[in-house]
């Protein structure tokens, strides 16, 4: 209830792939072209290439989440100035 987006990661022989999803509020496109994926506004994944570690593609990927928030709220507020 309340979920507005989900990230799997997965180890597959020595790749990490990401599958993003969300509803409406959240663009896991951008999200995940940050990483070298792509998609759509709602549907998006992405292959690291520079970890096949699970914990530190979890990092990597909240880095991203984090940073893309902060870019967001930032356009909101230029767009509100």
């Amino acid at each position: 209830k309340n979920i507005k987006a989900s990230f799997v990661i997965l180890k597959s022989q020595n790749e990490i792939s990401i599958s993003g999803r969300s509803r409406k509020d959240i663009n896991v496109q951008i999200i995940l072209e940050n990483l070298g994926g792509g998609g759509h506004f709602n549907m998006a994944g992405a292959q690291l290439k520079e970890t096949n570690d699970l914990i530190e593609s979890k990092d990597i990927l909240l880095n991203q989440i984090n940073k893309y928030f902060i870019e967001r709220d930032s356009e909101i507020e230029d767009n509100i100035a």
